[in-house]
């Protein structure tokens, strides 16, 4: 072979690599591209996830108790801070306090504690009042449950009947 077929066959080969060269490069930048784009995608559903996530949360100014149960000195503190446990939980799901009743001797069992509500509450904030009052802690069960519709305003508006109980345990 000459010298100049030689130039030839090697300028050929090397504008063939660079080519290939150019073409793993736009594949690349394509395939980061793409990859940028769902990164994206993945970030905008973290942020819709943790909004909803922040409707149940603990309600600030609420200290969060470990404890299953209402740890007090008496039955009547025990009440007292269930009470205003669902006083908080109300508050916090938006919702209105109509009156509240504790029961410190209810039923048989003399650790038992119990209280009848009436509140106020829009129908789409009743699911995170739910969720509060049956996650959180001290351990609350919905004995009682009943909604309807509140009177006038032409609003969404519940008005509920709710009765709840948890457990009371003594200092010792």
């Amino acid at each position: 072979m000459n010298a100049a077929a030689r130039r030839a066959l090697s300028a050929s080969g090397l504008c063939a690599a660079v080519a290939l060269a150019l073409g793993a490069a736009g594949a690349t930048a394509l395939s980061l591209r793409q990859a940028a784009s769902d990164v994206a995608l993945v970030g905008a559903e973290a942020q819709a996830l943790q909004a909803r996530e922040a409707r149940f949360r603990p309600r600030a100014g609420r200290s969060p108790s470990l404890a299953p149960s209402f740890v007090a000195r008496s039955i009547t503190l025990a009440g007292a801070a269930l009470q205003q446990r669902i006083e908080a939980a109300v508050a916090s799901a938006h919702g209105q306090l109509i009156s509240s009743k504790v029961d410190v001797a209810a039923g048989r069992d003399k650790s038992r504690i119990a209280l009848s509500a009436e509140m106020t509450i829009d129908e789409k904030d009743m699911q995170a009042l739910l969720f509060d009052i049956e996650t959180g802690r001290p351990y609350l069960f919905v004995d009682a449950f009943e909604a309807r519709s509140a009177q006038g305003a032409g609003t969404p508006a519940l008005r509920v009947s709710l009765s709840v109980s948890g457990q009371w345990s003594r200092i010792p």
